[in-house]
């Protein structure tokens, strides 16, 4: 019975969405729209804005709608595939049944999410790849608002920072398979401190507000500024855009990093660099030496998400002293224009 219940409410959410957002859009334009999907994080969203943009070449004056978790609406508008975002988790039940009403219908997906495939090519082009689109390897470019950018600096004043050598660090909170131990965090940070750079920034969401079920929190760290649940995402897209260098694990703001073309160091374990980034992008990235190295992208997969038979070796090897002399070359080479 409660099975039957919550298949009618998913029924009923997809024809509330067909009357109160499709049938609009064919009344107003006589014109069917198009729906692009992918309801999950936002690494992954921004990777399909590439595909995104190529398929609307096949359909000159149409209506495109993305959908997409409310948090991550500003996403497609940044990247301007459109202006019009819904949020519909049922959103495959309107493809399915109602996909006469559209002119096209793109729920993005790609092979390691899946329990019996694997990704073999750089997630950006495997979006484009289903739908016949090739894309390149590079991440879109995300215009930011000026008005975003002013608010962000006022953000930096308030906790006695600025622009000048700005260095954010994003340590998680993720799934334990994916961070970097706090300790080695500490020592880093030491360091760079050590080597005069001191105005270092830790960013991202607190645990209860980052949306993978399953992630474990990671404490903020001390004598390090702090903009953790502070801002928007529009607005941590923009602080990253003003950074001398981005250091974190492999997540959205990593990839928000790639859009802006910030520097950036990358800490890998379980995944593999270049099946998420472009070559150019990754050659300041730290990839672990453990052999178990990229296991996510492995069949069968050794811990999807959360369980380890190796202790997350991968991660808890990669030297601190690696991480630091990548962090100080790029800092002293010339920055970004």
């Amino acid at each position: 019975m409660k099975n039957l219940t919550a298949l009618i409410r998913r029924h009923a959410q997809a024809f509330g969405y067909v009357f109160t957002v499709i049938l609009p859009v064919l009344l107003r334009t006589v014109r069917r729209p198009v729906i692009f999907s992918r309801f999950a994080g936002m690494g992954d969203i921004v990777c399909t804005l590439p595909a995104a943009l190529e398929l609307k070449k096949r359909y000159p004056g149409a209506t495109f709608i993305y959908n997409c978790a409310a948090s991550f609406a500003c996403l497609p508008r940044m990247g301007g595939v459109t202006e019009r975002v819904t949020n519909l988790r049922t959103i495959g039940l309107v493809g399915h049944w109602y996909g006469w009403l559209l002119a096209g219908f793109y729920p993005f997906s790609y092979g390691d999410e899946a329990s019996h495939t694997a990704s073999t090519e750089i997630v950006i082009r495997e979006y484009g790849r289903p739908f016949g689109v090739e894309t390149g390897d590079t991440h879109p470019r995300l215009t930011i608002n000026p008005a975003v950018l002013s608010r962000v600096k006022l953000h930096l004043s308030r906790i006695g920072s600025g622009l000048e050598n700005l260095i954010l660090i994003h340590p998680g909170p993720s799934w334990p398979v994916r961070t970097w131990p706090q300790e080695q965090w500490l020592e880093l940070l030491r360091h760079l401190r050590g080597h005069g750079f001191t105005n270092i920034v830790q960013v991202g969401a607190g645990i209860r507000n980052y949306a993978n079920v399953g992630a474990e929190e990671f404490p903020p760290l001390p004598e390090t500024l702090s903009l953790v649940d502070q801002l928007s995402v529009e607005e941590t897209i923009a602080l990253i855009s003003l950074a001398r260098l981005f250091v974190g694990i492999d997540s959205g703001l990593l990839h928000f990093a790639a859009c802006t073309e910030t520097k950036a160091v990358g800490i890998f374990g379980p995944t593999t660099p270049n099946l998420r980034f472009a070559p150019a992008f990754t050659k300041s990235f730290v990839t672990s030496r453990a052999e178990c190295q990229g296991c996510h992208h492995r069949l069968p997969r050794l811990h999807w998400e959360k369980n380890c038979p190796h202790d997350i070796r991968c991660m808890k090897e990669i030297r601190m002293e690696e991480v630091l002399c990548v962090c100080l070359a790029e800092l002293t080479t010339e920055n970004k224009s």
